[in-house]
């Protein structure tokens, strides 16, 4: 079906129109919310209370999902910034890092804060757009030198060096808008670097190439030079900073993904005075043998020279080191294995989950999650022992060593579910910290954040699967005695992926409401060690299902829910559990997908290069598993589901095109059952305008009023074809 001929598809201008047409009637609703919040009214928090709802002495009376919230659409995209790859220049103590806020309108954009006076400014003003769209996912936009950035500009797609005190953007590569850069390593001399290039001149998943390159700093003209070719993908160069002619990096090829097997490569280096860059040689450090898999990860040098990476051939993601000329083989750092994860699934390029101490470079500061909890510590690499470091937050999701005069301090950043992310400095010696920046602007309302239970449940073959519960929590309303939540189960993306009980604007806008809200991490998630995470070989559709619909019993049977109230959301991979939850069980009342997958077999054929063949390890090899794609796929399975859905998808989406919505929606439309379907034409994967994620927001919390029976106060209009089914 497609976008431009169905005229019941929704545009996003008319109901952009007709949310502002509502703005007036919910702002007053807020405000009166909001100004009880200022006065003091509102009860603290539900830490003691476990996260169940108020009292009813202090509140009143209404319907799950009609409950007010100061919660609302404007007050988390007016309030939240995305920030990432922070760097710090060490001489000056300036700080730099990426960022998206609400004044940017989904444009990512440099920002540097000098120390010297504390202010903050832009270094890429418009048109700038500092992304890159290697793998699609990119990460890592930009690399520091002594006083310039160089950063990737989504714009044309070239490399530009940017000096800090001008502003000034010069171009580094040659004007091509069909070679992608990512993963900048600037070179010590700072006369060069090395970067990951993509290059879709031939434009289809298999033809598309990349490399590692050499690209001139120290030369006026635009330049680019081939430095590794021969894998599918790279990532992660890094230079010896004790010699500068060596470096390390990692690399894999289909059918792998990068939490596969990888192999991580140490080379050696020709630098001529015209800084001529050539490989001379390289040693295999780790994944030589394909057939037992290892996914072998951040590659960081320490500043003796040591190089440490994060291996999973034991099991679980843990540290190693290597360093040159010792005479020995890559080791551990720590005595024996440790049962935790000590990075997540690398989706995109720059994760920094550990740190060599600049004081002393046998010392790493390092994450890790056991049992799906955030810790983090302190590694003596010659004692070969681990201590934890005491902090009182949930998540950690970033970590860089830095100095403050003779003390150690970390930036970090961390958040837990009611403290949103924020980068902070903590001194290693007086266990203080202080933020530094934060991604939230908002005061978190006390008594309307949910604090997640996270559950261990049985699921089929009596194996124990994980999930994070929600609850409705809202100060002032308590639902009528007698009645249950309507629950939302979430099928988190990837599916290589985990929910984090970090505060998520999203998941309270909803319990702030009234709802429930179950975070699960099927069987195939991270965080849980290579065994679990390898559940969902060739059984996509199938644990992912089962582990959502065993997570919506089990809260069923302990009494938290409505059974009638039942409802599965999911974005992406997500999305298809989501769709599959619909077709192959009865479980669910209603679903909503967000640019989710409803046909196998097309997302096979119709992808990008870093998934191509992604699908082959969750369900078969294509084209000769054909008869299993088609079994898998919700569309071919449509006439299965008994249950109202709503889609909402990007126009620009090349991860999970928009035909993957329109045949589902076409489908159910047929079905007589009752659809939505709303397309953001100017988004690609995922939602980054502000207007654009209001209008989801809303659209779906409408969507399931509709469908269970109740008004939500900031409800909008939403077209959903058949909607005289409602209830049949």
């Amino acid at each position: 079906m497609k976008r431009d001929s169905e005229a019941e598809l929704r545009s996003l201008d008319e109901l952009e129109k007709e949310l502002k047409s509502h703005e007036s009637v919910v702002e007053e609703t807020i405000s009166i919310t909001r100004s009880r919040m200022d006065s003091g009214a509102f009860v603290e928090s539900n830490e003691s209370s476990g996260g169940n709802m108020m009292s009813s002495s202090s509140s009143s009376h209404a319907s799950s999902g009609e409950w007010t919230s100061p919660i609302d659409v404007t007050f988390i995209t007016s309030s939240t910034a995305t920030q990432s790859n922070l760097r710090k220049n060490e001489s000056t103590g300036d700080l730099f890092w990426a960022e998206i806020n609400k004044d940017s309108n989904g444009r990512q954009t440099i920002q540097y804060r000098s120390a010297a006076t504390g202010l903050t400014t832009e270094l890429t003003p418009e048109p700038f757009i500092a992304r890159t769209r290697v793998h699609e996912y990119g990460g890592a936009v930009f690399s520091l030198g002594s006083d310039f950035v160089v950063s990737s500009n989504d714009a044309d797609c070239r490399l530009y060096k940017i000096d800090v005190a001008t502003k000034t953007a010069v171009p580094l590569t040659p004007e091509n808008k069909d070679w992608r850069y990512a993963d900048v390593e600037i070179h010590p001399s700072e006369k060069f670097l090395i970067c990951v290039r993509e290059d879709h001149t031939v434009d289809t998943p298999q033809t598309v190439v990349n490399t590692l390159v050499v690209v001139r700093l120290d030369t006026k003209e635009p330049n680019v030079e081939v430095l590794v070719e021969g894998a599918d993908f790279y990532s992660a160069p890094r230079f010896n900073p004790v010699n500068t002619h060596e470096f390390a990096y990692y690399s894999w090829s289909h059918p792998f993904m990068t939490w596969d097997h990888t192999q991580l490569y140490y080379g050696h280096l020709e630098i001529s005075e015209e800084s001529s860059v050539k490989l001379v040689s390289q040693v295999l450090l780790g994944g030589a043998d394909k057939s037992n898999e290892e996914s072998i990860n951040q590659p960081r040098f320490a500043a003796d020279g040591t190089l440490y990476f994060i291996n999973d051939k034991t099991g679980f993601w843990n540290l190693y080191s290597y360093k040159a000329g010792s005479g020995k083989d890559a080791e551990l750092v720590l005595q024996e294995p440790y049962k935790a994860e000590f990075q997540g699934p690398a989706w995109t390029f720059g994760a920094r989950s550990y740190y060599p101490l600049k004081s002393d470079a046998t010392k790493l500061a390092a994450s890790y999650i056991k049992d799906g909890l955030s810790h983090l510590a302190i590694i003596d690499t010659k004692a070969k022992t681990m201590k934890n470091v005491p902090l009182n937050f949930q998540v950690i999701c970033s970590v860089y060593a830095s100095t403050n005069g003779q003390d150690d301090v970390l930036l970090l950043g961390v958040g837990s579910y009611n403290v949103p992310l924020q980068t902070i400095s903590y001194n290693l010696r007086t266990s203080q910290y202080d933020v530094i920046m934060k991604s939230s602007a908002a005061e978190v309302p006390n008594g309307f954040v949910s604090n997640p239970e996270p559950l261990t449940f049985k699921t089929t073959g009596n194996l124990d699967a994980y999930a994070l519960y929600y609850p409705p929590t809202n100060a002032d309303y308590v639902a009528p005695e007698g009645t249950l939540p309507p629950l939302r189960v979430l099928s988190h993306g990837g599916p290589t992926g985990a929910f984090e009980s970090n505060l998520n604007w999203n998941i309270n806008y909803f319990t702030s409401r009234g709802f429930g809200v179950v975070a699960v991490n099927y069987g195939g998630s991270t965080n849980y060690g290579r065994e679990y995470r390898s559940r969902l070989r060739t059984k996509w559709g199938i644990v992912d299902v089962d582990d959502c619909c065993n997570a919506a019993t089990y809260l069923v049977q302990r009494g938290d829910v409505d059974p009638e109230k039942l409802a599965i959301v999911g974005g992406s991979a997500g999305g298809y559990s989501t769709l599959a939850c619909l077709a192959f069980k009865d479980v669910f009342k209603a679903g909503v997908s967000h640019y989710g997958i409803g046909d196998l077999e097309t997302l096979a054929k119709d992808t990008h290069k870093f998934e191509l063949l992604y699908p082959e390890s969750l369900i078969g090899p294509y084209p000769a598993a054909k008869a299993l794609y088609h079994e898998r796929s919700p569309l071919y399975s449509a006439d299965k589901i008994t249950c109202a859905c709503a889609f909402f998808q990007g126009a620009k989406d090349k991860v999970v095109p928009p035909n993957q919505a329109e045949m589902m929606v076409s489908a159910l439309k047929e079905r007589g059952l009752p659809v939505a379907y709303v397309l953001f034409e100017e988004e690609a994967h995922g939602f980054r305008m502000p207007k654009n994620v209001k209008a989801a927001l809303q659209g779906e919390v409408t969507f399931l009023g509709r469908i269970f029976g109740f008004k939500p106060f900031d409800a909008v209009p939403i077209d959903i074809i058949n909607e005289d089914a409602i209830g049949k």
